[in-house]
C-alpha cells in the first residue's frame, strides 16, 4: 500500500511541474483541446479572406491566438493522422498512401507509441471523440487500446451524418462505437452536433486535479453532404447560387458552432485560463472527384489527394493564454509532425521521451514568435501512385500526378462576394469573442488589427480568375519534375525548375535520401471476413489478437517474394544472353 501512495504522489507531483519558458512559469499541465475538421478548404474559414461562409468563431480563435499560415498536413486522412499522432513522416511505417478502406486488415503500426499514451504518461486523461480511422481490423487497434481512456466516433474514413453507416464495395453496415461496444442505443442527432454533445459533458464531467486531453476528430466537413436540419441553423445562405456548395456552407457553420459551444463549456467549468486549444484540418477540401464536398481551395492549386498547396496546405490556427505573442500570423513552416513534440513540450514533457522522430517542438516559436523553426520538410512519397514532393525555404519540388492531372486544377469559388453583414462585427459578437471577454476579463483583438492579420493571412501574389468548380490550364507535373516559388507564386503557375538548377538538386536529394528509407504500403485485397452482417450489421474488429499483427504483411512478403522471383529470372536471362 504504501509502494502504490508513493506511485501516486510521484504521478500527482508531475502535474505540479513547472511549465512554460522564459520568466512565464505554470503550476499545471495544460489542458489540450484538438478541434480537428475533415476536408476543409483553405478558403472556408473567414481569416482567409472569404465572405462566403461565416466563421465567426473559428475566426475569432485565430485572431485571438495564432493563425498558422504554412501549416503543412498530408492529402489524405489515414497519412495525416498518421503523422500528427505519431510525429513520424508516414514513409516511415508504410502508412504515406491511401486511406484505410473498411474491411482493409492494416493499420497504425503496434509497435508506435503515440501522442495519447505520452500524454498518459504525464498524468493525462485522454479522450477521442470522433474519427480514428487509423485501423480495426483486431481490437489492438482500436483507440482504447492505443492510449485513450474514452472513446465515442467511428472507425472508418466516414460515416453519414445521420444514421451512421459507412460503405465499402458490397459491404455496409453501422459505425459507432462507444469504447469497444457498437453505441446503438444512441438518439439518431446530426454527427457534428453529437459529437459536440459528447465533447461538453466530458468536460462538465472531468476530473479538475488531472490535465484533460481531448481530441474532436470531426466528420465534418467530409462527403456525404448532409446538412444538419432546419432546427441547428438559422443561416440560409441564399447568396450562394450552387446548392451543394449552399448545403456544404451549413455543415461549415455548424462546425463552427460546435467550436464555441466547447469553448464555452470550457470556460463554464473553470478550465479556458489553463488550455490549450489547436483547430486544424486533416488536408485540403474534396472539391473535385471521389469524396467531393464542394468545399473551396481558393486561390490555391489542386484538391484532396495532390500534394499542390490545396491539398496540403491546410487551414490550422492556434489559441491559448499562454501564447506570450498572440493576434498574430506565422508564417514559418509547421508541419503536421510537429505536434506531437509540440504538445508533449507545451505539456511539460521531455522531448529525449519521444525518440528519434520527424517532427520538432515549435511550442517556443508559437507562443513567443521567435526561435529557428523549420527551413525543410518532406510533403511525402507514395511509390504506389509515383507522387512526391519536398519544401525546402521558399521553393517546393514536386513529382507526379494522379489521374493524368484531374485533381491538379484550379477549383472552387472565391467567396469574395460583397460581405452580407459586416465581417468584424460578426467576429467581435461571436460567442468566442464574448467567452473572452466575460470569462477571462481580457480585452479581444479589436477590428482595425483583425483587418490587418486578415490581410496578412488571404494575401497571395496570385489570384486565378475563377468562378465556380473548373479546370483551367496549368502546367502539368506527372511528366517532369516541378520546381514552384511558394512564397511569391503559393498559386504554383510557374514552373522554375531550369531557373534554379542547385536548388533542384538539393530537393533531388533530400527526396533520395527518404526515399531510401521508405517502408513499402501494405496493399492488401479487403478481407471478406469484415462484412458487417457477420456482426449484427455493424462495422467491428474481425480478426483475432494472435492473428493481428502480420496478416497484411503476409501478403506483402507474397508480393515481394513474386517481385524478387520477377528478377532473378530476368537477371538469369541477361546473363545466358552474355554467355550466348
Amino acid at each position: 500500500m504504501r509502494s502504490l501512495s508513493i506511485v501516486w504522489i510521484s504521478s500527482f507531483s508531475l502535474l505540479l511541474i513547472r511549465i512554460g519558458s522564459g520568466d512565464n512559469l505554470y503550476e499545471k499541465a495544460p489542458h489540450i483541446i484538438v478541434l480537428m475538421a475533415d476536408d476543409l478548404g483553405w478558403n472556408d474559414v473567414g481569416f482567409h479572406g472569404s465572405n462566403q461562409i461565416p466563421t465567426p468563431n473559428i475566426d475569432a480563435l485565430g485572431y485571438n491566438g495564432v493563425i498558422l499560415n504554412r501549416h503543412y498536413v498530408l492529402p489524405s486522412s489515414t497519412p495525416s493522422r498518421a503523422a500528427f499522432f505519431t510525429g513520424q513522416y508516414p514513409i516511415r511505417i508504410g502508412m504515406q498512401g491511401d486511406g484505410i478502406h473498411g474491411g482493409e486488415p492494416r493499420g497504425l503500426p503496434l509497435n508506435i507509441k503515440i501522442l495519447p499514451e505520452y500524454l498518459r504518461g504525464l498524468g493525462y486523461t485522454t479522450k477521442l471523440i470522433g474519427k480514428w480511422h487509423l485501423g480495426f481490423h483486431t481490437p489492438q487497434y482500436t483507440p482504447l487500446h492505443r492510449g485513450f481512456d474514452f472513446f465515442l466516433g467511428f472507425y472508418n474514413s466516414y460515416i453519414s451524418y445521420y444514421d451512421y453507416r459507412y460503405s465499402n464495395q458490397n459491404m455496409s453496415g453501422y459505425d459507432m462505437h462507444r469504447g469497444d461496444d457498437p453505441a446503438h442505443g444512441i438518439n439518431r442527432a446530426y454527427a457534428t452536433n453529437l459529437f459536440t454533445d459528447e465533447a461538453i459533458k466530458v468536460i462538465e464531467n472531468h476530473e479538475l486535479t488531472r490535465p484533460l486531453y481531448l481530441h474532436v476528430s470531426h466528420l465534418a466537413v467530409h462527403a456525404p453532404l448532409e446538412q444538419p436540419a432546419e432546427e441547428y441553423t438559422d443561416r440560409d445562405f441564399h447568396q450562394i447560387r450552387e446548392p451543394n456548395r449552399r448545403k456544404y456552407a451549413r455543415m461549415v457553420s455548424q462546425l463552427d458552432e460546435s467550436v464555441a459551444r466547447i469553448f464555452l463549456a470550457l470556460a463554464e467549468r473553470g478550465m479556458l485560463k489553463d488550455s490549450l486549444i489547436l483547430f486544424l484540418t486533416d488536408n485540403g477540401a474534396a472539391s473535385v472527384g471521389k469524396d467531393r464536398n464542394w468545399g473551396s481551395n481558393y486561390p490555391l492549386r489542386g484538391s484532396k489527394y495532390t500534394l499542390y498547396e490545396g491539398g496540403v496546405r491546410g487551414v490550422a490556427a492556434i489559441w491559448s493564454p499562454r501564447i506570450q505573442k498572440a493576434a498574430r500570423v506565422s508564417n514559418q513552416l509547421v508541419h503536421m509532425t510537429d505536434w506531437l513534440p509540440t504538445l508533449y513540450s507545451a505539456a511539460g514533457g521531455n522531448l529525449q521521451d519521444l525518440g528519434e522522430i520527424d517532427g520538432m517542438d515549435q511550442w517556443q516559436i508559437i507562443s513567443e514568435g521567435y526561435g529557428r523553426g523549420r527551413d525543410t520538410l518532406l510533403l511525402n512519397i507514395d511509390e504506389v501512385f509515383k507522387t512526391e514532393g519536398a519544401i525546402y525555404s521558399r521553393f517546393k519540388l514536386l513529382r507526379g500526378s494522379l489521374e493524368n492531372g484531374y485533381y491538379d486544377g484550379y477549383y472552387g469559388d472565391s467567396g469574395r462576394m460583397v460581405e452580407v453583414l459586416p465581417y468584424s462585427d460578426l467576429v467581435m459578437r461571436s460567442s468566442i469573442s464574448e467567452v473572452i471577454t466575460h470569462h477571462l476579463g481580457g480585452p479581444v483583438t479589436q477590428p482595425s488589427t483583425m483587418a490587418q492579420l486578415r490581410q496578412d493571412a488571404m494575401t497571395f501574389n496570385c489570384r486565378p480568375n475563377i468562378t465556380y468548380y473548373r479546370r483551367y490550364s496549368y502546367t502539368t507535373c506527372n511528366v517532369t519534375e516541378c520546381l514552384f516559388d511558394i512564397v511569391n507564386d503559393p498559386c504554383e503557375t510557374k514552373n522554375i525548375v531550369e531557373a534554379y538548377p542547385r536548388i533542384t538538386r538539393d530537393l533531388d536529394l533530400y527526396l533520395e535520401k527518404y526515399g531510401r528509407i521508405l517502408v513499402r504500403q501494405t496493399k492488401v485485397p479487403i478481407d471478406g471476413l469484415a462484412d458487417p452482417r457477420r456482426r449484427n450489421n455493424t462495422w467491428e474488429p474481425w480478426m483475432n489478437s494472435g492473428a493481428a499483427v502480420y496478416v497484411p504483411n503476409a501478403a506483402a512478403v507474397l508480393g515481394n517474394l513474386v517481385y524478387c522471383v520477377h528478377l532473378l529470372f530476368i537477371l538469369i536471362s541477361i546473363l545466358l544472353n552474355i554467355r550466348v
